[in-house]
C-alpha cells in the first residue's frame, strides 16, 4: 500500500454545509406549518387558518435567522 501524497488538499465540504442548512430550514418551516395546522384543527377560529398562517410566517423568519447566523459564523 502506498500513502497518499502529502500535498493533497482537503475535499470541499461547502456543498454538504449548504445542504445541511437547507435541510434544517425545511424542517423548521415544515414543523411550523404542521404545528399551525394542528392548532387550527384543535381551536377553529373561523374560515381563516390563523395559527397556520402565523406559525408558518414565524418559522420562515426563524429559518432565515438560523441560515444567516450559521452562514456568518462559519464563514
Amino acid at each position: 500500500m502506498t500513502a497518499p501524497p502529502p500535498n493533497r488538499k482537503r475535499p470541499d465540504i461547502s456543498a454538504a454545509r449548504y445542504l445541511s442548512m437547507a435541510t434544517y430550514m425545511a424542517v423548521i418551516i415544515t414543523a411550523g406549518a404542521l404545528g399551525g395546522r394542528w392548532l387550527d384543527a384543535q381551536f377553529p377560529m373561523g374560515k381563516i387558518p390563523v395559527f397556520t398562517l402565523v406559525l408558518t410566517l414565524v418559522s420562515v423568519f426563524a429559518a432565515i435567522w438560523y441560515f444567516i447566523k450559521d452562514f456568518l459564523k462559519k464563514k
